[in-house]
Parts: C-alpha cells; structure tokens; sequence
C-alpha cells in the first residue's frame, strides 16, 4: 500500500499539480499586492474612495463588494494571462525555428512545366481556330 502511494505521489501530473497549486498561492498575494497597492489607490483618484464594499451600499445590499470582487476577478485574470504569455514567449519563442518552406520535389517541377506547355499549346490552338472560323 505505501509502495502504490508512493509511486502515486511521484507521478508527473501529482508533482505538476501541487508545484502549480504552491506558485499559484505565492502569485495570487503578487496579484493581490498590485491591486490592494497600486490599482485601488489609482482607481481611488477617479472615484474618491478605495473601499467599494462598505461605501456603495443601498439599503442594506452591499453591491460594493459585488463590484470589488468582479474588479480583483478581473486583475488577476489579466495578470495571469500576461504571466501566462510572458512564460511561453520565453520558453517557447526560445525554440521555435522559423519553418522553411519544404523544397518542391523534381516530379512537381516536371508536372508544373508540363502543365504550363499544355496551357500555352491550348491557348495557341484556339486562337487557331478562332481565325479559322472568321
């Protein structure tokens, strides 16, 4: 039973999720630091104040905290997707090779240069016939 559970826990998907579950925590108080520290205070400027939460209220329904959270949600959402973006440019733009066009086989080649005599015969024929005709 432990030898199973050991093997369990040292399978990639266990490693990745608990590595993604620690970095995720760790980013989610960055987040949290540049909205409670530089958004807010900004979006403080516009509104006059920072605490939606107890500031909009009507009688009794604290729609504030509604919109405070849509406006973390929303943060965060945009902070991950530029990490996101930002991660996969570094490590993917690192090893991607720009692709060459593949090289045209001999055969094709041929069959192009034949199909463009046939074309030209073609054209040459009905022009022959055209000035039969008249």
């Amino acid at each position: 039973m432990i030898k199973e559970f050991k093997e369990f826990m040292m399978r990639g998907n266990v490693l990745d999720l608990a590595v993604a579950v620690v970095i995720g925590a760790a980013f989610g108080k960055i987040v949290d630091s540049l909205v409670a520290n530089i958004i807010m205070p900004l979006i403080a400027l516009i509104f006059g104040n920072t605490d939606f939460a107890s500031a909009w209220e009507w009688n009794g329904i604290t729609y504030g905290v509604f919109i405070q959270s849509i406006i973390d949600f929303l943060i965060i959402g945009f902070a991950v997707f530029m990490f996101v973006k930002i991660v996969n440019k570094a490590t993917f733009g690192a090893f991607e090779e720009k692709e060459e066009e593949p090289e045209t086989a001999e055969e094709v080649l041929l069959l192009r240069e034949i199909l463009e005599e046939l074309k030209l015969q073609d054209a040459k024929e009905e022009q022959k016939y055209l000035r039969d005709e008249q």
